[in-house]
């Protein structure tokens, strides 16, 4: 009997523990998650530039090909999808902060979008080039 309730104890103190780390771990990721939208908006609103979290990777693409085989019709191709990369990032950065709760209030909500929005259509009208520079 004492060896089953041991067994049992141990069980708990297993799950319980489990539970914990599962529940720190999900407060990361979220934080994470939720942080990485409120900084990248952050930059382009008072920057107006792309977030240099998502042009690093992509101007790093685009030297090594350029720096590799050169050919500007490769180039142009993959700083059209950059661009259409970053046009998708924020439009889903749009679509999260219609919905998102933790904005201050309703007028907070109105300028931020429209800044986004603002940012996200000189971004369409420019070349690759003018949108990072």
């Amino acid at each position: 009997m004492l060896k089953i309730s041991l067994m049992f104890l141990a069980f708990i103190v297993f799950f319980v523990l489990t539970l914990k780390l599962a529940i720190i771990l999900m407060g990361r990721i979220a934080g994470k998650y939720v942080g990485e939208k409120h900084r990248a908006a952050d930059a382009i609103v008072n920057t107006g530039k792309v977030p240099m979290e998502w042009s690093d990777k992509l101007k790093k693409r685009i030297f090594l090909l350029s720096k590799t085989q050169g050919s500007s019709k490769k180039i142009f191709g993959i700083e059209k999808r950059a661009k259409t990369t970053v046009l998708k990032k924020v439009d889903h950065l749009i679509d999260y902060f219609k919905t998102s709760p933790l904005v201050e209030d309703k007028e907070t909500k109105k300028i931020l979008l429209s800044e986004l929005q603002k940012a996200r259509h000189l971004w369409e009208e420019k070349d690759w080039k003018e949108i990072i520079n």
